[in-house]
């Protein structure tokens, strides 16, 4: 079955705009920040031509020989330029050395936060492919992109295979372990600046978002297994209408409760697309990291 493409609002849309004005409050603040580093510059080398021209007016007037002031002003400006270019050079230099000491220290935050984050993505990996796989297939405890569609779902609602997980069902273990996962995700967000890897921001913010937006479908899949409608379980009724289902079904021809699942289909796909981004781009920092401290960091994963 052919799963269409679900246009969800973007509820978020308010924490987007307060990203966008946290940048341009950066943005101003740097650009403040190189503003007064120029005048400081300008203030030295100001500073410096006025002790230079101090210091040969006290060799004119301590020396028996004579000078005139074109010989001062001569010594005092080849002195002047030299000095200038040495403190370009030098300002040049620390720039570059602090530019590189906040990539460095942007880095070490976001390897640190992966530490805690890469078991729980191991987790959550397991229980969402226990939740969209069939119980007579094998399930690929480590696949990050899987297709799949909501027959494929028809299982969701069993008890999950890990020891870990006793006494609880495939479905639930699987939002305890996104929300957890979302956690994660925020404290890096919140807790890192990020200047030069703001393309795993966006992966986070992604998973953040798919996260946020699908809770609700989520929640009231998982709330079908408890409930009832006259004297059937809602449960059971789910279950006949994915059996039931067509192979060219779409989402707006759906019963309001099988919308739902194509919702939380739709809410696994978006995770998958931002988790995929996020491994590919913290494999790349974890190298340069690798590479720096002279360590290897990067573990042997079985992600597909």
């Amino acid at each position: 079955m052919k799963i269409p493409e679900i246009k969800v609002p973007d509820i978020v849309g308010k924490i987007r705009e307060s990203d966008k004005l946290n940048l341009k409050r950066i943005e101003r603040s740097d650009s403040a920040e190189k503003i007064y580093e120029s005048k400081l510059l300008l203030i030295s080398v100001f500073a410096i031509m006025l002790y230079i021209f101090v210091a040969w007016l006290l060799i004119k007037f301590s020396s028996s020989e004579p000078l005139n002031l074109l010989d001062i002003i001569k010594g005092s400006l080849g002195s002047v330029f030299a000095l200038f270019f040495a403190v370009i050079i030098l300002d040049t230099i620390n720039a570059r050395n602090n530019k590189r000491k906040r990539k460095r220290d942007e880095r070490r935050a976001v390897v640190r936060h992966n530490k805690i984050i890469q078991p729980v993505i191991d987790m959550y990996l397991v229980r969402k492919n226990m939740v969209i796989t069939l119980n007579d297939k094998t399930i690929k405890k480590f696949q990050v992109k899987s297709v799949f569609t909501i027959k494929d779902m028809k299982d969701m609602y069993g008890p999950s295979e890990l020891i870990s997980d006793v006494g609880k069902s495939k479905i639930e273990v699987y939002s305890f372990y996104q929300d957890k996962l979302h956690d994660m995700f925020t404290h890096l967000v919140e807790d890192v600046d990020f200047n030069t890897y703001s393309d795993l921001c966006d992966a986070a913010m992604n998973y953040i978002n798919a996260t946020s937006y699908g809770a609700s479908a989520l929640e009231a899949v998982i709330g079908y297994q408890n409930s009832m409608t006259g004297t059937k379980s809602m449960r059971s009724v789910v279950l006949n209408m994915i059996r039931d289902e067509p192979e060219n079904g779409k989402f707006i021809d759906a019963p309001a409760a099988l919308k739902n699942v194509y919702l939380v289909h739709q809410l696994i796909k978006d995770q998958e697309a931002a988790l995929e981004k996020y491994l590919e781009l913290i494999k790349d920092i974890l190298r340069e990291n690798e590479k720096e401290m002279g360590k290897d960091l990067l573990s042997e994963s079985d992600y597909e």
